[in-house]
C-alpha cells in the first residue's frame, strides 16, 4: 500500500484486514476496564473504536457502553512511536546517561541469569527485589509472582506506597477490599464526591453520576478546589486542604446530638454499644472477667435484660437484645470492681470537641453547611460515598477516612442498595489466586490437587477456630507477608536503601510523635508488627511498572539506592525514567500484540480480554514468555555451573529447576499461552464457565460471583446475582456474617497502644504536619486526565491537549500576588528542593494551594523532579501491629507515602534564584 502523504492514510483509515479485541494492560484502577475492537491493516493496527457491545442487565439501568477515552483510542500510536523500545538494550554508558548496545535476547537473559546465580550463591535470595509494577496483571503477573516464588525472591508490595491503601477502611472494616457496581448509583438518592474527582479520572463511569442526578439523586462534591465534579454537582463544599477528619467528625456530631443517626444499624454493625473500660479506656475483655478468658470476646449491657453479656463472634444477629448506648455500668473483673461505658458514650462526648462552631474553624465550612451535609446524609434513602484513592496520600489520611466511614455508619449506609462506602475496587476471575501458587514438576494435575490439599486444611484449621472464611483467607495473606513473600516498599527503602535519614526527620516535624522515628520502628519489628530484611539489596528486577518514577524523594533514591546494586533490570513497552536507569532493558510487548486475560473491579464487573491483534514490535515479547525464558535461561546456567541447589531464605535448599517447576514438568511452556489461559479460565469458580475461545470471541463475561479462592475479592462480601448491580457488604449486613475486625464489627475504637500513645483511640482530626517547611502554599495532586500514571505522559498527541510539558495550577489571587502570569516558567520550591514547571492561573484553585496532576517523568524536568520535593515521611501510627485485624497482609496494614499537603512556595524562574532547596 502506498501512503503518498497523510490525507491519503487517513482515507484508507476505513479499510482493515481483521479487527481483535482489545483493551489495555494498564493501572487506570477506577475506571478499568474498557472493549475496543482493534483495526488491523497490513500486521499493523490502524486504529481503534470503543466496542460498545455491553449486555444492559436492566431496561431501569444504563448500560456500560461505550467505554473508553483519550488514552485508550491513542495506543495504536503510542505503540509505534520514539519511545518504544523495540530490542533489548545493555547499558554501556553511565546509569541514566543513555547510551546503550544492542544486544541478543539469549545474551541478555544468560548474563541477567549468571548474575542471579552469583548473588543467589553468595548473598542469598534476599539480595534480590522483585518490582511487579502497577501494569502487571494477568497471566503477566502470575510468570512473575510464580518465579519470584520459586526463587524465593522478595516482591515489593507497593499498594500502600503508591497511596492506593485504604487505611481508613481498612482500620474499621477489617478490609479496604469492598466496593459497589458503578450501576448501583442509579438507585442512590444522594452522592457524596469526597475525596476524589470522577468526572476528571473515572471517565468511563462517570456517566452514571449525572444520570444518577437525572435520576433524582442530589451529588455534593467536597474539595478544596472547584473540580471538574464540582463542576456536575448541586453543591460545592470547598474544604480547607487536609482538614477533611474535622468537617467528617464535625458532620459525626451533628447526628448524634440531634439523634438522626440509624440506632439499630449501630447497635448490630458497629462496636460502639461494646464496653469501654473507664480507668483505662480499654475494651472490657473476657480475660478482665475470667481466668484465661479471650482477649477477643467484648462485652455490651442488654437494656432489656439488665445484664453484661459476651458479645457473639458468630453472628452480628442481635435477637432480643437491645445494647445500652449510653451510661455507666459497675462490673466485677478479676482484679475487683470497675466502670465501664459504651464506646459510644465515650464517642460522643470526644465529638464535643468538633461542634460545627469549632470545627468550621479547622476546615472553613460554615456551621451551618455542616449541619446541612449531616441532615441530608441522615435522611438519605440511600447515600454512596465515592472517596477512591486519595487520603492514602496524605500524612493524616487514615483519620480522614476514618471520619469519613463515621458518618456512613452512623446513617446506615452500607450494604443495601444505592448506598455504601466504596473502598478498594477490586474483582477478579479467582483462578489468579489458584495459579499464582502452583507449581510442581509433576504436571498440571498433580500441582492442582497439591495446593488444594495444603490451602484446603488452612483455611479448615483456621475456620475451626470461629473465623468466617473472608477472615481466613486474610489469615493466609498475613501468614505469607510473615515469611517474606511480600515486602511493603517503604520498610525496604528504610532499611534497605539508605532513606532512613529522610524519613527520619518526621519527629521534628510531626507534633504528635512522642518520640523518635527510629524507636517507633525499632518497636515494630522487634514486636512483628513489621517485617524487614537485613540482606543489602544487590539485584532490582523492574517488570511493567516505574519504580523510579512513582517513588516520593526519588533524587534520593537515586543517590542512596543505584550505587549499591550489582544489576537493575526493567521489562517495559516503553523507555520509562526507571528504564534509563537501569543496566538492561527488555522489550515488552504492546497491548494488542498479544493475549491476556485482565483484572477488574466491581465498578465494571466484568471479566475482559486484551488479544494479540499483530505481531509484537521489533523483538519484543510479552512478560509471560519473557519471565518463562528467564526462568529457562536460570535453570540451564545453573546446570552448567554444576550447580542444582540454594538455599532459600529460611535456610532450606531448592532447587534450580526453576524451570521445570514453573511449567509444571514442561506441560505448559513459555509457547503455550492460550493453554495457560484456558487453565485460568478453568481454575475459576466465578466466570460462569466462559472458555478462553468464548472469552477472546466475545471480549467479556460479566462475573457470575465473587469467586472466594481470590483474596482480594471476598472483602466484597456479597452475593453476585444476574442482572442485578453489585451492592457490597450485604452478607454482614443482610446476612448477619461478623466484619473482618478485631470486635467482628465495624470498629472506631481502636484501644492499640501505639493508637493509645499517638492519641487516636477514637478517630481525630491532626492538623498537618509542616513537611516541606514554613511555606504558604501546600501542594495537592491527583490522577492525571491525559495519561494513565507514566503510560501516555509523554505521548505527543495527548500533550498537545494540555501545556506540553510539567504544569502547575495556581490561584489567581497568589499568582497576581508573585507576579506570575498564566504560562509563565516558576520554580516550585521547598526545604527540600526546587522545580521548573510551567504555570496555569485558575480561579478553580483553592487560595493556599497549587495542584500538580502525577505521573510527569524525571527527563521531562529541567533540573530536580517534581518527586525531589517530597520526604514522604512514615507516620508512625501505620506500624501498628499484633491486634486482630491490624496486621501487615498483601496491600494493607503497612505504612505508605505521602505527598499530599507538603508546603512549597512559587516563584517566577527569574526571581526564584537563590530560593530554597538544595539545587536552587
Amino acid at each position: 500500500m502506498d501512503y503518498p502523504d497523510f490525507a491519503a492514510i487517513y482515507r484508507k483509515k476505513w479499510r482493515w484486514d481483521k479487527i481483535s479485541k482489545g483493551s489495555h494492560n494498564v493501572n487506570c484502577w477506577y475506571q478499568r476496564q474498557c472493549l475496543w475492537n482493534v483495526y488491523v491493516k497490513d500486521g499493523i493496527v490502524w486504529r481503534e473504536e470503543q466496542s460498545a457491545t455491553y449486555t444492559p442487565i436492566d431496561p431501569g439501568i444504563p448500560d456500560n457502553n461505550p467505554r473508553g477515552c483519550q488514552k485508550g483510542c491513542s495506543f495504536s500510536q503510542r505503540m509505534y512511536d520514539g519511545s518504544r523500545v523495540r530490542y533489548p538494550l545493555k547499558r554501556v554508558g553511565e546509569r541514566g546517561e543513555g547510551k546503550w548496545k544492542r544486544v541478543s535476547w539469549d545474551e541478555a537473559l544468560e548474563d541477567i541469569a549468571d548474575r542471579m546465580i552469583d548473588v543467589m550463591i553468595k548473598e542469598g535470595p534476599a539480595s534480590m527485589i522483585y518490582d511487579a509494577g502497577t501494569n502487571a496483571w494477568g497471566s503477566q503477573m502470575l510468570a512473575g509472582m510464580r518465579l519470584a516464588q520459586l526463587l524465593d525472591m522478595p516482591v515489593l508490595d507497593i499498594n500502600s506506597e503508591i497511596g492506593d491503601s485504604r487505611p481508613g477502611i481498612s482500620v474499621v472494616a477489617g478490609t479496604e477490599e469492598m466496593c459497589n457496581s458503578a450501576e448501583d448509583l442509579m438507585f442512590s438518592d444522594l452522592i457524596f464526591i469526597w475525596g476524589g474527582n470522577p468526572i476528571y479520572t473515572q471517565i468511563p463511569n462517570a456517566h452514571y453520576i449525572t444520570e444518577a442526578r437525572y435520576n433524582g439523586a442530589k451529588v455534593i462534591t467536597i474539595a478544596p478546589d472547584f473540580s471538574a465534579s464540582a463542576v456536575h454537582a448541586d453543591q460545592w463544599v470547598p474544604v480547607k486542604v487536609g482538614s477533611d477528619a474535622a468537617l467528617g467528625l464535625s458532620m459525626a456530631h451533628v447526628m448524634i446530638e440531634e439523634g438522626i443517626y440509624k440506632k439499630r444499624f449501630v447497635q448490630e454493625q458497629t462496636d460502639l454499644p461494646l464496653l469501654q473500660r473507664v480507668d483505662n479506656g480499654r475494651f472490657l475483655r473476657e480475660a478482665d472477667m475470667e481466668k484465661g478468658g479471650s482477649d477477643e470476646v467484648f462485652y455490651l449491657y442488654d437494656l432489656r435484660s439488665r445484664q453484661i453479656l459476651a458479645a457473639s463472634t458468630q453472628t452480628l444477629d442481635l435477637g432480643e437484645m437491645d445494647p445500652a448506648l449510653e451510661g455507666e455500668f459497675v462490673v466485677q473483673t478479676l482484679a475487683g470492681e470497675i466502670r465501664a461505658r459504651p464506646v459510644f458514650a465515650g464517642l460522643r462526648e470526644h465529638l464535643r470537641q468538633y461542634r460545627p462552631e469549632f470545627a468550621s474553624k479547622i476546615c472553613g465550612v460554615d456551621p451551618e453547611t455542616i449541619r446541612g451535609l449531616a441532615r441530608d446524609l441522615a435522611r438519605a434513602r440511600a447515600a454512596s460515598f465515592l472517596a477512591q484513592s486519595n487520603f492514602g496520600k496524605f500524612y493524616h489520611g487514615l483519620e480522614m477516612e476514618r471520619a469519613q466511614v463515621l458518618c456512613c455508619v452512623l446513617a446506615g449506609q452500607i450494604g443495601h442498595k444505592g448506598a455504601g462506602y466504596q473502598g478498594f475496587p477490586v474483582l477478579c476471575a479467582d483462578g489468579f489466586d489458584v495459579l499464582a501458587g502452583m507449581s510442581g514438576k509433576d504436571g498440571v494435575q498433580q500441582a492442582i490437587e497439591a495446593l488444594q490439599k495444603k490451602k484446603g486444611a488452612a483455611l479448615e484449621h483456621f475456620m475451626k477456630q470461629g473465623m468466617t472464611h473472608e477472615m481466613a483467607m486474610y489469615e493466609l495473606g498475613r501468614q505469607a507477608s510473615r515469611r517474606g513473600g511480600s515486602v511493603p516498599t517503604m520498610m525496604w527503602l528504610y532499611y534497605q536503601a539508605g532513606l532512613d535519614k529522610l524519613y527520619g526527620e518526621t519527629e521534628r516535624l510531626d507534633p504528635y510523635m512522642k518520640r523518635s522515628l527510629s524507636s517507633y520502628m525499632e518497636e515494630a519489628v522487634a514486636k512483628g508488627w513489621q517485617f524487614k530484611q537485613d540482606a543489602p539489596t544487590k539485584i532490582l528486577i523492574n517488570f511493567a511498572g516505574n519504580l523510579l518514577r512513582r517513588l516520593r524523594g526519588f533524587d534520593q533514591v537515586q543517590e542512596r539506592l543505584l550505587p549499591q546494586l550489582d544489576l537493575m533490570v526493567t521489562i517495559d513497552f516503553r523507555m520509562s525514567n526507571t528504564a534509563m536507569q537501569s543496566d538492561y532493558v527488555l522489550p515488552g510487548a504492546g497491548w494488542y500484540e498479544y493475549d491476556e486475560v485482565l483484572w477488574s473491579t466491581p465498578l465494571m464487573p466484568y471479566v475482559q480480554v486484551t488479544t494479540a491483534a499483530v505481531k509484537p514490535v521489533g523483538e519484543s515479547k510479552d512478560g509471560f514468555e519473557a519471565l518463562y525464558l528467564l526462568a529457562k535461561h536460570l535453570q540451564k546456567r545453573a546446570a552448567e555451573r554444576g550447580l542444582t541447589e540454594f538455599v532459600d531464605r529460611s535456610g532450606k535448599k531448592r532447587s534450580f529447576a526453576v524451570y521445570d517447576y514453573i511449567t509444571f514438568g514442561g506441560e505448559i511452556t513459555e509457547k503455550d499461552h492460550d493453554a495457560y489461559l484456558e487453565l485460568l479460565l478453568k481454575m475459576s469458580t466465578n466466570v460462569g464457565g466462559v472458555t478462553w475461545a468464548e472469552l477472546k470471541r466475545k471480549g467479556y463475561q460479566r462475573y457470575t460471583a465473587l469467586g472466594e479462592q481470590r483474596y482480594v475479592n471476598v472483602g466484597n462480601a456479597t452475593d453476585v446475582l444476574p442482572d442485578k448491580p453489585i451492592v457490597a457488604g450485604t452478607h454482614h449486613t443482610e446476612k448477619k456474617v461478623p466484619w473482618p475486625s478485631l470486635t467482628r464489627r465495624l470498629q472506631f475504637c481502636i484501644d492499640h497502644p501505639l493508637y493509645a500513645e499517638l492519641g487516636e483511640v477514637l478517630p481525630v482530626h491532626k492538623d498537618a504536619p509542616g513537611f516541606g517547611g514554613k511555606h504558604p502554599i501546600q501542594l495537592t495532586g491527583g490522577h492525571t486526565r491525559w495519561s494513565i500514571h507514566a503510560a501516555w505522559i509523554d505521548h505527543e498527541p495527548l500533550l498537545r491537549l494540555q501545556r506540553g510539558e510539567p504544569v502547575v495550577f495556581l490561584n489567581a489571587a497568589d499568582a497576581e500576588a508573585r507576579g506570575i502570569q498564566d504560562g509563565d516558567t516558576v520554580k516550585i520550591f521547598n526545604d527540600l528542593s526546587a522545580v521548573e514547571f510551567r504555570a496555569c492561573v485558575a480561579a478553580a484553585v483553592r487560595p493556599g494551594q497549587a495542584i500538580v496532576y502525577h505521573a510527569w517523568e524525571a527527563q521531562q524536568f529541567k533540573g530536580k523532579p517534581y518527586d525531589s520535593l517530597f520526604a514522604s515521611q512514615i507516620n508512625p501510627i501505620h506500624l501498628a501491629g499484633g491486634y486482630g485485624h491490624l496486621q501487615v497482609r498483601p496491600s494493607a496494614f503497612s505504612p505508605g507515602q505521602h505527598d499530599r499537603g507538603t508546603y512549597v512556595d512559587v516563584a517566577r524562574v527569574t526571581d526564584a534564584v537563590g530560593q530554597g532547596g538544595r539545587d536552587a
